[in-house]
């Protein structure tokens, strides 16, 4: 995997557009990975980091492929970093970790000339810092590892505005950090590089880890 580092100019309307809407973000990285025709871009997971009024936003990127970022337009960029990332993990190892999440699950409805339950293809947020992060522990026991300490800071919704579609489209976003321990290194490893969770092209989903 290659994990890079973006620092964005935020003097460029590309740029900016990009931050505002995570539609304009997702083609702003694919476009450094080839297109379909080429084999296209792999996995691919990015999140926008938590501002910090020090300095310019920052975009991580994870990708199975090794982006291009030379071949994105300069301006759009201050600074991009790259570098090979091989994560191997043990049973019972903790971790500081970091996600952008959307807590969601599909509607389930019962129909009474059946009387059992079916899921419709609609998502729809879960809320409330309890139902989030009793999602967070199901999630995490899918993905090999549970979860120690967190802390959860709902971030509301983010709109994207897709050429194809006549709405705009809506994702909870919650911020998570915290202490996690693994339980399954083999399935934490597939966690770290499928992400965890929905809207994955949106910026959601990367769940980056640091020693702790």
């Amino acid at each position: 995997m290659h994990l890079s580092r973006l620092t964005l100019n935020t003097a460029n309307p590309a740029a900016l557009r990009a931050l505002a809407d995570p539609y304009a973000m997702h083609q702003l990285v694919l476009s450094a990975f080839p297109d379909r025709e080429n084999g296209g871009p792999g996995r691919v997971l990015y999140r926008v980091e938590p501002e910090a009024t020090c300095r310019p936003p920052e975009v991580l990127v994870q990708s199975e492929r090794r982006p291009h970022w030379e071949d994105l337009d300069r301006r759009v960029m201050l600074t991009t970093e790259c570098k090979t990332f091989s994560p191997q993990f043990a049973r019972s190892q903790r971790l500081r970790f970091r996600l952008r999440a959307n807590p969601s699950a599909r509607r389930v409805f019962q129909r009474a000339s059946e009387g059992q339950p079916k899921c419709s293809g609609k998502r729809i947020g879960v809320y409330g810092e309890e139902a989030q992060r009793h999602w967070l522990d199901s999630k995490a026991e899918q993905a090999g590892f549970r979860v120690l300490e967190c802390r959860l800071a709902d971030r509301g919704f983010v709109v994207s505005r897709k050429p194809a579609h006549k709405e705009p489209m809506r994702h909870l976003c919650v911020d998570v950090e915290g202490i996690l321990e693994v339980t399954d290194p083999d399935r934490f490893l597939d966690a770290i590089q499928s992400g965890i969770g929905s809207g994955k092209a949106f910026g959601f989903g990367l769940l980056s880890v640091a020693r702790a």
